[in-house]
């Protein structure tokens, strides 16, 4: 079994990344929770997003897409593994098969080879061009540019959990990226096919004013950011309107804006990103609302107070937030 837990890889990536063996993890990923890597594979792609949907085929994929398909909703992770050039496409699907079953997945679908339908047609439907990730810039851009007739692909699901894993295993011959050369590439999706969940984000400015004359704090959900970034949404605006009543009502009211995030990344990445975040708020408070920047102080503590265990894509909405600290 070639199949390892997870382990932390302290090595940091040279930059550019094209120009240098890749040695570690990107900065900044992780593996899904509760899934396995091949041994010596390494991270070279990462995206998480929030409810999401995607289209995975159950049936050959032609030039004009599948025969047939199913829709997947849920939480997504998306993850590239760079695996070692002795492990082939079939060894990789046929351990992913292993534990998954033993973990009391089921097979949706599987594939390989001119079964899976042209190689190009199949890894251009799951890592189309237009949604390639930049995690190492070009050289994660450019996988899956000339994969070999190899290819395998799994798609598996838990009967309990729900939960969906779709995995796809060629081997490169575009030889633009010495490192991508000759080796095995893994694009897995793990799909957390959780009913929505629906969450009261809009707090009251009285509601904020009850909750720090009682707690000395208020979480707000509603203050909402890009994915992965420090750029407020418009959905964030009633929230932010809000706060900004709030603290006309209570003029001599000073209070820590403070940013937490989940686990996912590494935890220097969650600090920074935290702070960046609990800045954008008071930026936004003190331009768009004239809030007076002596009254507001922005801190980030990234997964260092969470309210919910970080193992569930549920866990984790709670613990990405924004609080009103009284100061």
């Amino acid at each position: 079994m070639r199949l390892i837990p997870t382990l932390a890889l302290l090595a940091s990536l040279a930059t550019p990344a094209f120009a240098q063996d890749i040695v570690a993890d990107a900065p900044g990923t992780s593996d899904p929770a509760d899934l396995k890597r091949i041994e010596g594979a390494l991270i070279i792609g990462y995206d998480q997003s929030g409810f999401d949907d995607m289209s995975v085929p159950t049936g050959t994929v032609t030039y004009d897409g599948p025969v047939s398909s199913t829709t997947l909703e849920g939480p997504r992770t998306r993850v590239i593994y760079l695996v070692p050039g002795d492990r082939s496409p079939l060894e990789v699907i046929r351990n992913y098969e292993a534990e998954l079953t033993e973990a009391g997945y089921e097979t949706l679908y599987s594939c390989g080879k001119q079964e899976c339908g042209p190689v190009s047609a199949m890894s251009q439907y799951l890592y189309p061009r237009d949604a390639q990730l930049k995690t190492l810039g070009r050289v994660t851009a450019a996988v899956f540019s000339l994969p070999r007739d190899d290819q395998r692909y799994l798609l598996a699901t838990h009967p309990q959990t729900g939960r969906s894993v779709s995995i796809y295993a060629a081997f490169e011959t575009f030889d633009h990226f010495p490192q991508l050369y000759e080796k095995t590439l893994v694009l897995m999706d793990v799909i957390d096919g959780k009913p929505l969940t629906r969450r009261m984000e809009f707090v009251s400015a009285e509601e904020m004013a009850l909750s720090l004359s009682a707690e000395g704090r208020v979480s707000l959900y509603g203050v909402q950011f890009a994915h992965d970034s420090d750029a407020l949404t418009p959905e964030s605006d009633p929230t932010l309107n809000e706060i900004a009543k709030f603290l006309a009502a209570t003029p001599d009211r000073q209070v820590f804006i403070v940013g937490h995030t989940d686990m996912t990344g590494g935890y220097d990445y969650n600090i920074d990103l935290s702070k960046r975040r609990a800045a954008s708020v008071v930026t936004a408070l003190t331009k768009r609302y004239g809030v007076a920047a002596s009254r507001l102080q922005a801190a980030g503590i990234g997964p260092l107070a969470p309210v919910a265990e970080n193992l569930t894509e549920e866990g984790r909405a709670l613990n990405r937030r924004v609080e009103l600290v009284q100061r």
